[in-house]
């Protein structure tokens, strides 16, 4: 009542024992504002990948094959995924420069109409769009106004293990190091014993794939190594024991 009076006529005090979330399936809406891939009714979908510079974002056709012409299924396709684009923007309040590539057309026409109505679905918008063109690459640029942080912002946090980046380094890669790291460890004198401690993905590897460069190294330097996996270690830590 304090916060809009004019609105106490419609607010009513929910009194259901089941969560009102889960009755009106609003945690399946939430959840599905932060997944990447939008699913469209037609079978295509939509993949939304924020970045620091720009928001981009693809249209796939996916299983939306039911046209016979290719050009009629591009254009379909489109129309419906821009009313989801737009959509989409208001509900994660993704702003600054937004990149979409769109399936391809050739029809000129197809390509106004889709430009006019992305222009009609974003009036909608509180914040101001601006729409540009198709390029000849099939992109339409647009920009949005930022009015706050986008949801994502704050909601999660950089992954620790891979600084945002989304990918960690492969068990190929880290065998590799850990190789360069041992063949450097063992250049010391008096050691007849050398224990790697190593994720155990890593570990499998090593025993696996990388048997003959660890064998190696033990008929050269005359010492026994040994590989153990440890499930508490992250990509890239290792530990290295010499007796």
């Amino acid at each position: 009542h304090i916060i809009s009076p004019r609105h106490t006529r419609i607010v009513k005090l929910y009194k259901d024992p089941d969560p009102i979330f889960t009755k009106y399936q609003i945690e399946d809406q939430i959840a599905s504002i932060f997944a990447n891939r939008v699913p469209l009714k037609s079978g295509g979908h939509i993949v939304i990948n924020p970045t620091e510079a720009l928001v981009a974002i693809d249209v796939n056709s996916g299983k939306s094959t039911q046209e016979t012409s290719m050009e009629h299924t591009a254009y379909t396709t489109n129309m419906e995924a821009a009313a989801e684009i737009a959509r989409q923007l208001r509900l994660r309040d993704l702003g600054g420069l937004i990149v979409i590539d769109f399936i391809d057309m050739r029809e000129r026409k197809h390509k106004h109409a889709l430009v006019k109505a992305m222009k009609e679905y974003t009036k909608l918008d509180k914040a101001r769009i601006s729409v540009g063109t198709i390029s000849k690459f099939g992109l339409m640029e647009l920009t949005r106004q930022r009015i706050s942080a986008s949801i994502e912002y704050g909601s999660f946090v950089p992954c620790p293990h891979c600084q945002g980046k989304g990918l960690v380094p492969s068990a190929e890669r880290l065998s590799l190091e850990f190789l360069r790291k041992l063949r450097s460890e063992v250049l010391k004198e008096n050691i007849t014993q050398v224990k790697g401690i190593v994720p155990v993905n890593v570990a499998d590897y090593l025993l696996n794939r990388k048997r003959k460069e660890l064998l190696d190294v033990e008929a050269k330097k005359n010492l026994t190594i040994t590989i153990e996996g440890n499930p508490a270690m992250q990509p890239g830590e290792s530990r290295i024991i010499c007796e």
